[in-house]
């Protein structure tokens, strides 16, 4: 292993260390800045989500009734990445028709992008009205046609444009040769902002996440030292000794079977009876056998008893005669084997 590895280690060692000797009070106050933290970078990212749905651009057009068309410049500004992606700038128009002739067919709205914006008069507005009406355009979000509007109703209309400087035209397509009686405004919104701050709401979503995590771990420290775990009882503490001793010798050997096969008769069974049965008695028992009084039958006292096995330090253990073990340790008090009882505190 290099020296920068064994520094590296001997550092991330320190490093634990010093994490692992933080007071209580230093683990408490780390877990409430953890606690402030994610709600911090909560209450951010809810902020800029906000703000991303907020347009910052606004503008409102009216079809002059004149003309049946309006226009005006407006500049569009984001990342200044080419061609249709995900940074394109959202624009929405909602269209509001009061009232239309009777031979009006549809309404266009068109974003062409300019250097000059409504004012270029080289004829490059009307070449790009065509490349997006016949779509051939690159940009194919910059053109809607609403087809058939009725009186009375509200179009949403919403494009994707890149960054950069725009004639915005509403047209009335009429098949007559007046436009009178036109009244048709529209409301333009711009969301330039929504793809930045979407990103930034991201991260502080992440951050917050990574902050829970610590909040959680500094928790955990915090609960170990404030609520240590209980200690466990002398009864629970000679049983668990006792039970592990046992597993550890295991069995003393194989168990012993018979030495060898079984012995049979060692001769011919013994004859029976050589005559008849001998002769009963030939009358009643006298007096004096009568009143002999019955033999009483010995008692049998149990061949087993229970059995207190001595673990060391006072300690014994109660087996009875089928091999199993009270669940209680036992003393030795007055001469006589009792229950341990713990002392009342």
């Amino acid at each position: 292993m290099s020296d920068e590895a064994q520094e590296e280690k001997k550092t991330g060692e320190s490093e634990e260390d010093a994490v692992g000797e933080l007071t209580i009070e230093e683990r408490q106050e780390a877990l409430k800045r953890a606690r402030w933290n994610v709600l911090m970078y909560l209450g951010l990212a809810a902020l800029l989500f906000g703000f991303a749905l907020y347009p910052f651009m606004s503008t409102t057009m009216d079809v002059d009734e004149g003309i049946g068309s309006t226009d005006k410049t407006i500049t569009v500004w984001g990342l200044p990445v080419a061609g249709e992606d995900f940074t394109d700038i959202p624009v929405e128009i909602d269209i509001t028709v009061q009232s239309l002739p009777t031979d009006v067919n549809s309404i266009e709205i068109f974003m062409i992008e300019n250097a000059k914006g409504c004012e270029s008069t080289d004829g490059s507005i009307g070449e790009t009205r065509s490349q997006l009406q016949s779509g051939d355009s690159e940009h194919p979000n910059q053109y809607h046609i609403i087809e058939d509007p009725v009186e009375s109703e509200t179009y949403s209309v919403e494009m994707s444009v890149d960054p950069g400087i725009y004639c915005l035209q509403v047209v009335v397509d009429s098949s007559g040769s007046g436009f009178s009686g036109i009244n048709v405004n529209a409301d333009v919104s711009l969301y330039p902002t929504q793809l930045p701050l979407a990103i930034f709401a991201a991260l502080c979503l992440l951050m917050s996440g990574f902050a829970f995590i610590g909040a959680q771990k500094h928790g955990k420290h915090v609960k170990s030292l404030v609520e240590p775990k209980e200690k466990a009882s002398i009864e629970d503490s000679v049983l668990a000794q006792t039970s592990a001793q046992r597993i550890a010798a295991g069995p003393s050997g194989p168990p012993t079977g018979p030495t060898g096969p079984p012995t049979g008769p060692s001769g011919p069974p013994a004859p029976g009876p050589t005559g008849p049965p001998a002769p009963g008695p030939t009358g009643p028992p006298s007096q004096e056998e009568a009143t002999v009084e019955p033999t009483p039958e010995p008692i049998i006292e149990p061949v087993s008893e229970d059995i207190y096995e001595d673990q060391g330090n006072g300690w014994y253990f109660r087996k009875f005669p089928d091999g199993t073990y009270d669940q209680k340790v036992y003393v030795i008090k007055d001469g006589f084997y009792v229950p341990h009882e713990e002392p009342s505190s």
